[in-house]
């Protein structure tokens, strides 16, 4: 398979096999492999059922070969991210970025996924952008059905 054409369907559906810890009530971690890559995701609750999510990812792989895997780690991270909303269906959820080009991503990613995450009852509020740091942030719209 090619490169662009791992990378499309990456983009648009991603099967990762995401492996979920609690490390406490208010601290959720997910992580998954992508080629040579591990990444976990960290969704750390910020009080008044809102929570902060952050992604890092661990590599020996070379820069030029962690490109490869760039667009699948995105999209593992978001399908992170819509497993995270339909389980715990928080009443905030944050996404932090100190890089404009991630934040750029996030604000796009979000745009596009607006009516998925319309059907589970969020919308995406206007964006924090404060140097160095920009805020995006999705809200839940309907009522949450958590039992935590």
């Amino acid at each position: 398979m090619s490169i662009l054409a791992e990378a499309v369907i990456a983009a648009f559906d991603s099967n990762a096999e995401i492996v979920w810890a609690l490390a406490g009530v208010n601290r959720a971690l997910a992580h998954f492999s992508a080629g040579d890559a591990l990444v976990e995701i960290t969704f750390d609750a910020m009080g008044d059922r809102g929570w902060r999510v952050g992604f890092d990812v661990k590599s020996k792989a070379t820069a030029s070969e962690n490109i490869h895997s760039s667009i699948r780690v995105f999209s593992g991270v978001f399908q992170a991210v819509r497993e995270f909303l339909e389980v715990r269906q928080p009443d905030r959820l944050v996404f932090t970025s100190k890089e404009e080009a991630l934040g750029r991503l996030y604000e796009e990613y979000l745009k596009r996924q607006g009516t998925a995450l319309r059907e589970m009852g969020y919308r995406m509020a206007a964006a924090t952008k404060m140097s160095p740091l920009a805020e995006f942030t999705i809200e839940k719209t309907t009522p949450s059905e958590w039992q935590g």
